[in-house]
């Protein structure tokens, strides 16, 4: 039972792993670019109202600034998807526990 929740935990990063790779190698591989964005905003869409604050300013280094659209873009919401997971799951956990302690006479 451990290793599901771990491995539903991971399933964002892999997501995030996934468009990361599409994004980066699409173009030699021939792929759609429309497609690749397309799915990579709609997995940070939800958390746009915390993103979109700029809180990592300007950089001058265009490989800098590849990085930090990849970060506020995949792996930020990455991030808080699992947490969200690793909350609901503890509270399913926490419901589970307190339903078996008021079932014992």
């Amino acid at each position: 039972m451990r290793w599901i929740r771990r491995s539903v935990m991971l399933l964002p990063f892999a997501f995030a792993g996934i468009f990361t790779t599409r994004s980066l190698f699409g173009d030699a591989l021939h792929l759609s670019r429309h497609t690749t964005e397309k799915y990579g905003f709609l997995f940070a869409t939800p958390w746009a109202w915390l993103l979109d604050h700029y809180w990592f300013g300007s950089p001058n280094s265009r490989w800098l600034e590849t990085l930090t659209i990849y970060l506020v873009l995949l792996w930020i919401p990455a991030a808080l998807y699992s947490a969200c997971l690793w909350m609901i799951m503890q509270l399913l956990t926490l419901g589970i526990r307190s339903r078996k302690r008021t079932a014992v006479p």
